[in-house]
């Protein structure tokens, strides 16, 4: 009996442990539920959070981007209105330069001139530099790397600048002779980095200091050095050298700049694939190093340019223009430049109109005219028989690198951008005149 008794109290203790057992579990149970509730709850809490976050972001990214949008139109459209004063700024004060000995200034007068063209010069470049570190910012800078010989477009740039120089009372040096050198880069954007670098020399030197321009090779690549004796920057200043609109203190000096050069210029040149360094103690004087890649291909024969003549042809020209002093610098342009019979056509159903009649030698045509742009008439010259074979010369304010791209593919025997450059003028003038006049290699 006793053993019954102990087998039956130990059957209601177990019973009464896996009560509590199972009471525990159900508790434990409503506990997890009650969690993984909440869990879901914030977790769908959090994904909403997410999604408004991913929401506003691509909402913020389209504001970006329409901003992005809205500056380049805003840059685009700066660049024609500037550009288009400039080129009668420039325009007649190299006429006025180039007419000297017919009709003699006073020296009041060449001074006046001078400054005209001056900051006539300054404004472009300024123009310029905002166009490019816009396209560098924008992803949309394009270069044409190929061979080149540095030591020549250093020569180049040091020649355009030497009345700079002179003017400035500073003694610019021309890199000496270095067989064989070559790299690879971009011709015009190299020009450009070492025409800003050699104006900088000269703008922030001493009086009677000099600018030194230095080449040499190695197994690595090429480096330029732009040397100068000026003043130079203290160390703690060099890492703000390159940041743009920074002009290290030199806001309230008698130099004009906008601080955005050398930013500019290092960016071309990274995207050049090389680099540009700077090395300066104050007192001592700066160094500038670009450092390209080697180009190991085999020289090409370089063949120097002729300056083009001032005096052209007897020719027939249409110039397709509605803008009254592009027009009249254009006259005056002609007047200077030989025996050349000039017509003009303000709109581009005029300029179709004149051309089948008068057959011109050659065509000058804006881009922005009103009604049909300049992009319409050339295709319409190029499908009329009458018109076809008549080299047709772009001469547009808008000189975005993609607009020069267009015109070239939309086969202009050349496409020149405002400012007006005459040289520049003369020697597509000459190019297209002289490809009229020679007769076909078919012909009998």
């Amino acid at each position: 009996m006793e053993l019954v008794l102990v087998v039956v109290a130990l059957a209601l203790s177990g019973c009464w442990a896996g009560l509590r057992m199972a009471v525990k579990a159900r508790r434990e149970v409503a506990i997890l539920r009650r969690v993984n509730a909440t869990l879901e709850a914030c977790s769908e809490q959090r994904a909403r959070e997410l999604q408004a976050a991913l929401t506003a972001a691509e909402g913020q990214a389209a504001q970006v981007e329409a901003a992005h949008r809205a500056k380049t139109e805003f840059l685009t459209s700066m660049s024609h209105e500037l550009r288009t004063p400039l080129n009668a700024v420039i325009g007649f004060s190299d006429l006025m330069r180039m007419n000297e000995a017919q009709e003699p200034l006073t020296h009041r007068q060449h001074q006046a001139v001078e400054q005209i063209r001056t900051a006539g010069a300054r404004l472009l470049t300024l123009v310029d530099e905002v166009l490019n570190l816009a396209d560098i910012e924008g992803g949309r800078l394009a270069t044409a790397i190929e061979r080149v010989d540095p030591l020549l477009i250093a020569r180049q740039a040091c020649e355009s600048l030497r009345p700079m120089a002179e003017a400035a009372g500073i003694e610019l040096r021309e890199p000496p002779p270095v067989a064989g050198l070559a790299a690879r880069a971009d011709r015009e954007r190299l020009r450009q980095v070492l025409t800003a670098l050699i104006a900088n020399a000269v703008k922030y030197n001493r009086p009677g200091g000099v600018v030194l321009i230095e080449a040499r090779q190695s197994g690595e690549g090429v480096s330029l050095d732009v040397r100068d004796t000026g003043p130079g920057l203290p160390a703690a200043r060099m890492d703000e050298l390159f940041q743009p609109f920074n002009r290290l203190g030199r806001e309230a000096s008698d130099v004009p700049g906008a601080g955005i050069g050398l930013a500019v210029a290092r960016r071309l040149i990274e995207a050049m694939n090389g680099r540009l360094e700077a090395e300066s103690r104050e007192g001592e004087g700066a160094v500038f190093t670009i450092r390209l890649p080697l180009a190991v291909a085999e020289a090409r024969a370089v063949v120097a340019s002729p300056v083009p003549v001032a005096r052209l042809p007897e020719a027939t020209l249409l110039y397709v223009e509605d803008n009254p002093s592009n027009i009249a610098l254009m006259r005056h342009v002609v007047m200077a430049l030989g025996r050349i019979q000039l017509h003009v056509a303000e709109t581009g159903p005029e300029g179709l109109a004149l051309a089948r009649d008068l057959r011109p030698d050659v065509i000058i045509l804006d881009i922005n005219l009103p009604g049909m742009d300049g992009f319409e008439v050339k295709a319409r010259l190029s499908e009329d028989p009458l018109t076809r074979d008549l080299p047709v010369l772009a001469l547009s304010a808008r000189a975005m690198p993609a607009d020069i791209r267009r015109g070239r593919a939309a086969g202009f025997a050349e496409y020149l951008t405002k400012p007006l450059q005459i040289p520049a003028l003369v020697e597509a003038l000459s190019l297209a005149l002289e490809a009229q006049a020679s007769p076909p290699a078919n012909a009998a």
